[in-house]
């Protein structure tokens, strides 16, 4: 049974890892897809997090008000404390940098931030109108805070950084332990960025091959 599916894994690693120049091009992103993984371990030293920001900054989002903010963590003391709210995941610890995502939960305030910034005030009707009949403001712009994650992500893997994006944290010590329970910002997802660490085994890679359905 083993040997059945180390071939099934090898089957799939020639059809997904091989990477065919005339597909990618001379790009690196395309090429950096397969190595980068959800890495568990970090090794120690500082990594440069000025590109990732810049990444995470110039994300897309809904209307361009960026309706989360995001803290980037380097200190250590901090970090020892946000393990324990983060069900004590060494990541958080290991990590050079820590990245939380917060979603803004008072939309509405965040659109007069924008326009403000902007002049853009012949958007705001319309920006207003649409937040206002949105199901759940908050989960809408928690899910603009994850289309910054990927660019975030997609950054570290083009520059070589390791990275793990991560959801196991408790929200409300998060909040206490960064004295945010009085603001409207909610943490959703996190993401540790640091040294690539090779001594530890990593599960072997694996993508469903019939994820896309095409239609023609």
């Amino acid at each position: 049974m083993e040997d059945f599916y180390e071939k099934k894994y090898l089957k799939y690693k020639n059809k997904y890892n091989t990477v065919k120049n005339s597909l990618i091009g001379s790009g690196s992103f395309l090429k950096n897809l397969i190595w980068r993984r959800a890495e568990k371990h970090f090794s120690p030293g500082p990594v440069n997090i000025e590109p990732i920001k810049y990444a995470i900054i110039n994300a897309p989002s809904s209307y361009g008000i960026q309706p989360f903010k995001v803290f980037a963590i380097t200190n250590q003391d901090l970090k020892i404390k946000l393990k324990e709210a983060c069900f004590n995941q060494t990541q958080i610890e290991e990590s050079h940098c820590l990245f939380i995502f917060f979603a803004i939960g008072n939309l509405e305030k965040r659109i007069n931030e924008y326009i403000g910034k902007t002049d853009f005030t012949d958007k705001k009707e319309s920006m207003i109108s649409y937040v206002r009949k949105l199901p759940c403001p908050l989960e809408w712009a928690k899910m603009q805070a994850y289309i910054a994650l990927g660019f975030g992500m997609a950054a570290a893997m083009e520059l070589n950084i390791a990275s793990c994006p991560m959801e196991g944290f408790k929200p409300d010590e998060v909040r206490k332990i960064l004295k945010l329970e009085n603001t409207d910002l909610h943490p959703c997802v996190l993401l540790t960025v640091g040294n690539k660490k090779n001594d530890y085994l990593l599960e072997k890679r694996f993508r469903f091959d019939d994820l896309i359905i095409d239609f023609r």
